[in-house]
C-alpha cells in the first residue's frame, strides 16, 4: 500500500505490458507505468499529523465530558439529567439532576470563543420558554415580530416539525421516486453530452448573443420613454453600461468561435470515456460516503474538545470551563484537520478519474483497455498518496486562512472604531483576492493531478507542467472554463427543474399533504447532489482529457510519431493545420511582395516579425503546417 514506499528502493521494475502500451522507451508511448512513490515526506508529515490529532483528541476527552454539550450543564457546571461528581473549587457542584432532564437558559454570552451560559435543570420548559429544542428551553422575546412568535410558540413550532414530520412520512415514496427519476436524468446528461454538445454549446451561445442586444435595446427603449423625466440619466447610464456588456459578450463569441468545436469535440469525448468506463460514475458515491464518515467524526471529535475544560466561576457566579492554550490550539487543529482530510478525499477522487481517462486517451486499441479505473486506484494507493497530502495540504492552509481572515472581520467590526469604512473595504479587497487565489489553487492542482497521472512525477514538477499547458493554451482554457462549466451548470438546473415540476404533479394532488415545498423541497436538494455527483466526474474527465489532448499535440507529429487522439479530435486537428497552412501562405506571399506595396507600416511590421515566417518555428501546442492530412493516419 502506500507504505511501501519505503522500502529499499523506490523504482519499481516493468511489469508484462498491458493495453498495447510500450515500456522502457526513451519516447512517450501513453501513460507511464515505471513509477516510484512520490512526495513521501509529505505523506509522512500527514501521518504524524494524524498522530497529533490523535494525543489532541486524548487530551481533551481526559478533561472533559461529551454529555456537557449534549444536555447541558447548569450555573454550577452539573450536567442535567444525570447523577454528578462535585468540581474542584466549586462547593455547589455534585447535584444529582436525573429528573431535570431540560436545562432552562435565562441568559448567554456567545462573544467569545468559550460562551457563558447561566441556566437551571428543570423537570419541563416553563410557559414562557420554547419546547425543548436539544434539551434546551430557549427565552421567547416579547419584541418579536408576529412571524417568528408564531414559528418559535410552544403550539407553532410543534405544529410546524409535526407537519413536517408528517407531510414527509406521508409523501417519502414519491421522494424516492424523485431520487430515481433525478438519477436517471443524470446518465440521460451524459448521454446528450456526448451527441449534442455542439448544438447545445452553440444554442447557449445564439441565446446569450440575442439576449444581450435584446437587452440592450429593451433599456434604450425605456430611456427613450423616459426623456424629459428625473429617471433620464440613471437610464442613459444602465443602457450605456449594457450596451458595452453586449459588444464585449459580441467580441469574446467571435473570439471564441474556432476554439468552441474544440469544446464540443471535449464534451463528446469525454461522453466516449465515461461509456467505455462506467466504474467513474460510482467514484463521488465513495467520495460521499467518506466525506460523511468524515463529518461525523468531525462533530464527534468536536463536542469533546468543546466540553473540555478546566471549572471556573465568573464574576456572575456562572461556572463555565475554561480552555488553556493548549485546548485551543487542538480546537483549531480539529478543523484543520476536517479540511486537509476532506480536501484529501476529493484529491483522490480526481487523481483516480484522471488515471482512468488518461489510460483510455492513450490507449490505441480500446479492446485491450483491461480495468483501468482499478489500476489508477492501485497507482493512486501505491504510489501517489504523497502527492495527493501535498496538494490537499496546500489548498485546506488556503481555507483555513480564509476562515481566520473572517474571523477577525467579525472581531473588526464588533470594535468600536473610527476606520470602519476603510476596515470594510480593505477586508473586502482581502477576502475578494483569498477568494481568487484559492479557486486558482484548486484548479492547479486539479490539473497538476493529470500530469501525475500521465507520468507519475511529483506534485511540484507536475504543477509545474500543468501550469506551462495551460499558460500555452489559454485561449482554449477561457473557452472550457466559460463555455463547458456554464454548460455543466445549466445541466445541473434542468436536472433540478425537472425534478421540482415533476414533483409538484406527484404530490400536488395527493390526500393529507399540507405544506408540498416539504417533500419537494427534500427531493430538489437530493437531485442536485445527484446531478452534482454525476457532473463533477464529467468535468473532469473534459479536464483531463484536454490535457491528454494538448500532451499528444505537444509530443508527437502525426508523422513518424502518429496521434493518440480520435477520428473527432483529428478532425479538428485538420481544420487547424488547413488555417495554419493559409496563414504561412500569406505569409509567404508578403515576403515576396516588392517593398512598399502595402501603406500599413503596422501591419508590416506584424507581418516581417510574425511568428510563421520561413526559419521560425510553430510556437508549443500549435499544429505545424506541413503535417500530413487525415488520411495519412496509422
Amino acid at each position: 500500500m502506500g507504505l511501501c514506499c519505503f522500502g529499499s528502493s523506490d523504482r519499481v521494475e516493468p511489469g508484462p505490458p498491458q493495453s498495447g502500451r510500450r515500456r522502457g522507451s526513451d519516447d512517450f508511448h501513453g501513460v507511464v507505468d515505471e513509477r516510484s512513490c512520490t512526495d513521501i515526506v509529505f505523506l509522512a508529515i500527514f501521518l504524524a499529523f494524524l498522530g497529533g490529532l490523535g494525543y489532541g483528541l486524548y487530551y481533551a476527552v481526559e478533561r472533559g465530558d461529551i454529555n456537557r454539550m449534549v444536555f447541558g450543564f447548569d450555573i454550577d457546571g452539573d450536567i442535567c439529567g444525570r447523577p454528578n461528581r462535585p468540581h474542584p473549587n466549586i462547593t455547589t457542584s455534585g447535584k444529582d439532576t436525573t429528573r431535570q432532564t431540560f436545562l432552562d437558559i435565562e441568559s448567554f454570552n456567545l462573544n467569545n470563543l468559550d460562551p457563558v451560559i447561566m441556566g437551571r435543570c428543570v423537570n419541563s420548559c416553563p410557559t414562557n420558554r420554547s419546547p425543548p429544542i436539544l434539551n434546551r428551553c430557549l427565552e421567547i422575546h416579547a419584541t418579536s415580530t408576529e412571524a417568528t412568535n408564531w414559528f418559535l410558540s410552544s403550539t407553532g413550532l410543534a405544529k410546524f416539525f409535526n407537519q413536517f414530520a408528517l407531510d414527509f412520512e406521508l409523501c417519502w415514496r414519491e421522494v424516492v421516486y424523485l431520487c430515481l427519476i433525478s438519477l436517471g436524468l443524470s446518465l440521460v446528461l451524459t448521454v446528450l453530452f456526448r451527441f449534442l454538445a455542439g448544438a447545445m454549446i452553440w444554442l447557449l451561445l445564439i441565446a446569450l448573443v440575442l439576449g444581450s442586444l435584446g437587452g440592450t435595446g429593451y433599456l434604450w427603449w425605456l430611456w427613450h420613454g423616459m426623456r424629459g423625466t428625473s429617471g433620464e440619466n440613471s437610464m442613459m447610464a444602465y443602457a450605456i453600461l449594457m450596451s458595452i456588456v453586449s459588444v464585449l459578450i459580441l467580441l469574446i463569441v467571435l473570439a471564441m468561435r474556432k476554439r468552441v468545436e474544440l469544446v464540443a469535440a471535449l464534451f463528446r469525448e469525454a461522453g466516449k470515456s465515461v461509456h467505455a468506463m462506467p466504474l467513474l460514475l460510482i467514484q463521488p458515491i465513495w467520495t460521499l460516503l467518506a466525506l460523511c464518515i468524515l463529518c461525523a467524526a468531525w462533530a464527534y471529535a468536536a463536542l469533546w474538545i468543546e466540553s473540555a475544560g478546566y471549572p471556573t466561576r465568573t464574576e456572575a457566579g456562572t461556572v463555565f470551563f475554561r480552555k488553556d492554550t493548549f485546548l485551543q490550539v487542538i480546537r483549531w487543529y480539529n478543523i484543520f484537520a476536517a479540511l486537509w482530510i476532506s480536501q484529501l478525499c476529493l484529491a483522490c477522487q480526481n487523481l483516480i478519474i484522471a488515471g482512468a481517462v488518461a489510460d483510455w486517451f492513450f490507449t490505441r486499441d480500446k479492446s485491450r483497455l483491461g480495468c483501468p479505473v482499478a489500476r489508477s486506484v492501485g497507482y493512486a494507493v501505491r504510489y501517489h498518496l504523497g502527492s495527493l497530502a501535498f496538494g490537499s495540504l496546500l489548498i485546506a492552509l488556503m481555507k483555513l486562512v480564509r476562515m481566520l481572515f473572517n474571523y477577525l472581520e467579525r472581531k473588526l467590526r464588533n470594535a468600536n472604531t473610527t476606520c470602519f469604512g476603510l476596515v470594510t473595504c480593505l477586508t473586502c479587497f482581502c477576502k475578494c483576492c483569498l477568494y481568487c487565489f484559492e479557486k486558482f489553487l484548486q484548479g492547479l492542482c486539479s490539473n497538476a493531478y493529470i500530469e501525475i497521472a500521465i507520468y507519475g512525477e511529483n506534485f511540484c514538477w507536475s504543477a509545474g507542467r500543468a501550469f506551462k499547458m495551460l499558460s500555452n493554451n489559454a485561449l482554449r482554457v477561457i473557452a472550457i472554463n466559460s463555455v463547458g462549466d456554464f454548460i455543466l451548470f445549466l445541466g445541473k438546473a434542468g436536472v433540478v427543474t425537472a425534478v421540482v415540476f415533476i414533483g409538484i404533479e406527484l404530490i400536488k394532488d395527493k390526500p393529507g399533504v399540507v405544506y408540498i415545498w416539504t417533500p419537494i423541497l427534500i427531493a430538489a436538494i437530493f437531485a442536485y447532489l445527484i446531478a452534482h455527483c454525476f457532473i463533477s466526474v464529467f468535468e473532469m474527465c473534459i479536464d483531463t482529457v484536454f490535457i491528454c489532448f494538448c500532451e499528444d499535440c505537444e509530443i508527437n507529429n502525426g508523422q513518424d510519431q502518429p496521434y493518440f487522439m480520435s477520428r473527432g479530435l483529428m478532425e479538428f486537428v485538420e481544420k487547424s493545420k488547413k488555417a495554419l497552412r493559409a496563414r504561412a501562405g500569406r505569409d509567404r506571399a508578403r515576403q515576396q511582395q516588392p517593398k512598399g506595396a502595402y501603406d500599413n507600416p503596422v501591419m508590416d511590421s506584424v507581418n516581417d516579425h510574425g511568428p510563421w515566417n520561413t526559419g521560425v518555428p510553430p510556437p508549443p501546442y500549435e499544429f505545424h503546417p506541413t503535417a500530413p492530412p487525415l488520411s495519412s493516419r496509422r
